[in-house]
């Protein structure tokens, strides 16, 4: 099993219709790739983690490195893990507003991305690290993450 995390800036604060889009080709290629993970996204801050196939995983980081849609793209983790730590999510989404009732369905709010994340403690540590760094720099997330 094979992991990159990465975090990046916006090139422009995404609506619910760029998330929409993200996320829906995102997730088909995810899962014809057999590649899960996470992306999280606040005030134009992106982290993303991918993880399966090393190959794979390689050549869907080099499709996103082309993607106007962000900069400053920074690598910050990429290698062998014992296990998944999202196998069940082709992308998994954390966005910090609440989505409502009515609202897509394919966004969730980030509290209940938290309460669907598994135990970080259960991940390795760098990865947990990485995860848990995105909500401290952010302020108004980090009461938010359940240690």
């Amino acid at each position: 099993m094979y992991r990159t995390i990465y975090l990046s800036a916006a090139s422009h604060m995404f609506s619910t219709e760029d998330l929409n889009a993200i996320l829906s080709v995102s997730r088909r290629n995810n899962q014809s790739d057999g590649i899960s993970g996470l992306l999280l996204y606040h005030e134009g801050s992106i982290l993303q983690v991918l993880e399966g196939d090393q190959s794979r995983v390689d050549a869907c980081f080099e499709r996103i490195k082309m993607d106007g849609r962000h900069r400053g793209l920074l690598r910050l983790f990429h290698g062998k893990v014992d296990r998944q730590a999202f196998p069940n999510w082709s992308m998994g989404f954390a966005w910090p507003n609440d989505i409502k009732d009515g609202a897509d369905a394919s966004l969730k709010g980030l509290e209940q991305v938290v309460k669907e994340l598994p135990s970080l403690s259960k991940i390795d540590r760098r990865s947990a690290t990485l995860i848990r760094s995105f909500f401290v720099s952010h302020n108004d997330l980090a009461a938010m993450l359940v240690h």
